[in-house]
């Protein structure tokens, strides 16, 4: 047999293929909701098209989740399709490519605003352009996705191969988040450029979708009509009512959809609503959100790595466990840190709040992009050895529309409702606004007390944590139905205890699987990566707060210290001393970080990736700001 995934860069390029239009489709579920209904943005916020609410606020919800149900639900013949198609091109390789233009050109149209920005835009037929195109770039995504994922189980040829290509593609998916949550927002401010102007300038990155076209060893050429030079007569065609009866009445499966769907929802939920939760719940700016971002990713490859290694020692449902209840309580720091709580004069607590739920967060993020693609690969996969029948498409379509329903019931319904709900320390009740100026107006009606806009607060913003821990709790008590682990051995007793007759003497004792060593290079890489970004947003936010107030530190030694080896000693001293000269200006007490400076440089050299001197001298900018607004009120 022909293999596709003979060498390891191929594995690599292969993994990279979905990171364009996840990407892209991140970013949409990110920012989309928000900048069309920019409520509780606030106002004048490059994350939204316009200041205006462009859509019907009581009708698009509602679309919206129809059209992603769409989505969901027509995964499910699209699977069909490409699990069953027969051409001389293959199996996968085909709908990839007709669907590319219509993916692309859907995506850039639910960026325009056919009927205008401005305060008397035609809101019905901005959310009529609006949902019909997002329904064309659903079909069309996801059936270039799911045939991506469809080959992963046919084209890997092992359960170390799966692993490994799942991890390379965990590690685009972080890259994404870090691009997405970290980078866009400072990119938005420094450009100052509106959210759907760098839609349009990222959509190239879609082209990564075609990686897979040209490494796929099907087709024709190696021998018609598929399945990597197998003769035609042995090819297994799976119809979907059988494959849906196969992949629904896999026990083992269900259980890890019900697990899965759990977190998804509270992820959706989250993912959709965290610009607004740190600019509008927390106030703070662009900036400072890409800092609280990436805070939660930089830890990612090292939690990662440390992930790995409990799922070998306990498995995989104590180490997804885990994930649910880290990511339970970092999802509970954005109440804790908003201005409801802890005020307007705290950003220094603010920060520190933050930056614990990131940390917690981290621990949580590559699970949750590895292991929902390796569980359907590793079943699919297995069965594919026992049965010889590949439908591993469906496997995939199956949990899209699975965690489809719940993540657009999540991000949809219940939070593109509840974010028009407002709240006031100083007025009893609840008011549904478009804003917080029109919340404050229905606030003053209520009472004879005068409420601006400062004495309102989001509630819908203060919901989101808690509806998402309780998902996670759910999750994580309904987990103990899974398994301890989803290794090849225990996915063939499954099958075999499901199905007597199956003979599964093909599948080798893999209770000890190897993929930790063999994804080294993922975990270095990504650590350098995170690391670059949150080390490279730091220095070039907070630098330009240092400069503002002392002497100018020069943007040549500020790029030395990202590339030389140990030139950060020479930065961050300089940083040091600047940091000091205007604490003692405005009579602050603070400690001398030198050698703390010095040795957390030597042992990280380059200073993208010091983190340690990153989060001191932080703290001492954020004593400085937080004097500063002390003196101003």
């Amino acid at each position: 047999m022909l293999r596709s995934l003979d060498k390891k860069w191929k594995e690599l390029l292969f993994a990279m293929g979905s990171f364009g239009p996840n990407f892209m489709a991140v970013l949409l579920g990110a920012y989309f909701s928000d900048a069309v209904n920019p409520v509780a943005l606030g106002s004048n916020s490059v994350q939204a098209i316009s200041n205006y609410c462009l859509i019907l606020p009581l009708i698009f919800p509602a679309l919206w989740f129809i059209a992603k149900l769409l989505d969901g639900i027509i995964d499910i013949p699209l699977a069909s399709i490409t699990d069953g198609i027969s051409t001389k091109f293959g199996r996968r390789r085909l709908p990839i490519i007709i669907c590319f233009v219509p993916m692309v050109l859907s995506f850039a149209m639910c960026w325009f605003a056919v009927g205008g920005t401005g305060e008397d835009c035609n809101q019905t037929l901005n959310t009529i352009w609006v949902c019909v195109w997002a329904i064309i770039f659903f079909v069309s995504y996801s059936m270039s996705v799911i045939s991506f994922y469809g080959s992963i189980a046919s084209n890997c040829d092992s359960e170390d191969q799966r692993s490994r290509v799942t991890a390379y593609k965990s590690f685009f998916d972080t890259i994404s988040y870090c691009i997405v949550y970290a980078l866009v927002p400072l990119i938005l401010k420094l450009a100052n450029i509106h959210i759907n102007i760098l839609v349009w300038c990222l959509l190239p990155l879609f082209a990564t979708i075609l990686s897979p076209v040209f490494i796929i060893k099907e087709g024709e050429k190696y021998g018609y009509p598929e399945n990597n030079g197998v003769d035609a007569k042995q090819y297994n065609k799976v119809g979907i009512i059988e494959s849906l009866k196969t992949t629904f009445s896999n026990k083992l499966f269900i259980k890890w959809i019900i697990v899965d769907c759990c977190a998804i929802f509270g992820l959706q939920m989250f993912l959709a609503s965290m610009n607004a939760l740190i600019i509008g719940g927390m106030g703070f700016d662009s900036g400072q959100m890409a800092i609280v971002n990436t805070s939660a990713f930089a830890p990612v490859p090292v939690m990662l790595y440390l992930l790995n290694k409990l799922k070998k020692e306990k498995g995989l449902r104590f180490a997804f466990q885990t994930c649910l209840i880290s990511f339970a309580i970092c999802i509970l720091s954005f109440d804790f840190a908003s201005l409801y709580v802890v005020g307007s004069n705290n950003v220094a607590l603010q920060y520190v709040i933050a930056i614990i739920g990131g940390l917690c967060a981290s621990w949580a993020i590559g699970a949750f992009f590895m292991f929902p693609y390796l569980v359907p690969a590793q079943v699919a996969g297995v069965e594919k050895q026992i049965t010889g029948r590949d439908h591993s498409a469906m496997y995939f379509a199956s949990r899209i529309v699975c965690t489809t329903i719940v993540g657009a019931f999540g991000s949809s319904l219940v939070y593109d409702n509840i974010k028009n709900f407002f709240i006031s320390k100083k007025v009893g009740g609840v008011v549904i606004a478009t804003s917080f100026e029109k919340a404050a107006e229905l606030f003053n009606e209520k009472s004879s007390q005068i409420i601006t806009s400062a004495d309102v607060y989001n509630f819908g913003l203060l919901l989101v944590p808690i509806i998402v821990c309780v998902a996670c709790l759910i999750g994580f008590v309904v987990a103990f139905l899974l398994p301890r682990d989803f290794d090849q051995k225990s996915i063939a007793l499954a099958l075999k205890k499901q199905h007597p007759e199956y003979d599964i003497s093909c599948i080798e004792d893999t209770e000890k699987p190897t993929e930790a060593g063999s994804n080294i290079f993922v975990h270095i890489a990504l650590w350098v990566l995170s690391g670059s970004i949150f080390g490279a947003i730091w220095q070039g936010v907070s630098l330009k707060e240092i400069n503002k107030r002392g002497n100018k530190i020069n943007p040549i030694i500020y790029v030395l210290s990202l590339i030389i080896p140990f030139f950060g000693i020479y930065y961050f001293l300089k940083v040091n001393k600047h940091l000091s000269e205007i604490a003692n200006k405005m009579d602050i007490k603070t400690k001398d970080y030198k050698i703390l400076y010095i040795i957390s440089s030597i042992i990280l050299p380059i200073g993208m990736l010091n983190v340690v001197s990153l989060a001191v001298a932080q703290k001492q900018l954020n004593n400085i700001l937080c004097k500063e607004m002390e003196i101003a009120n």
